[in-house]
């Protein structure tokens, strides 16, 4: 799972893909977000769902540290546009 990060600049999270590529979706169009804790595998997934004009696109997180930390940057971006 790679890791989703925010573009200050840009005011856009960049999501990885297979190999080098990316996806940018810019703050603007998300229109809604689900969080959930998924524990199928015996380990805890944590999943947000953006939700927007791009569709739909999902972010997974291994650790809590990094979901908390990306849910924080996100929310303080939010406040900023």
């Amino acid at each position: 799972m790679g890791q989703a990060k925010f573009d200050s600049k840009s005011k856009s999270i960049s999501v990885p893909k297979w190999l080098f590529m990316s996806k940018s979706i810019p703050l603007s169009q998300v229109k809604g977000k689900t969080e959930q804790v998924d524990m199928s595998t015996g380990n805890r997934v944590y999943r947000l769902t953006l939700t927007g004009d791009f569709g739909e696109q999902e972010i997974s997180f291994n650790d809590y540290e990094s979901y908390v930390t990306f849910v924080y940057e996100y929310q303080k971006a939010i406040m900023g546009i």
